[in-house]
């Protein structure tokens, strides 16, 4: 458990490292965020790549709000994913992963 919780925790570095390399390299090459967003939403596999994101964010949300016991708490922890993304998702994970495989390995069928 704790090699995963590690490994989410890796992953989620590299993805702040990543966002913070591409914002430094925007502002000093490319322009704005936004004018390269907008070029993004004229292509295709942007449209797509977006939709596959933010959806993949729903979709984790849920998760959030079935695991967590009070909606405020899973509200408070979800609706950032949809601005601060995977990195957000990877903290939610590391805190709550114990408790999630606990909750998996529970028997589906009563004995």
């Amino acid at each position: 458990m704790n090699v995963l919780r590690a490994a989410i925790g890796i992953l989620g570095l590299a993805m702040l490292g990543l966002i913070i390399w591409a914002a430094v390299a925007m502002t000093d090459l490319h322009g704005s965020f936004l004018d390269q967003f907008a070029v993004i939403t004229t292509l295709p596999w942007g449209i797509a790549g977006l939709a596959d994101l933010y959806i993949g964010f729903f979709f984790f949300a849920v998760i959030v709000f079935l695991t967590e016991r009070s909606w405020v708490v899973a509200a408070l922890w979800a609706a950032p994913i949809f601005i601060l993304g995977n990195v957000w998702s990877a903290v939610w994970l590391i805190i709550r992963l114990p408790h999630i495989a606990k909750q998996l390995s529970k028997p589906d069928w009563p004995t």
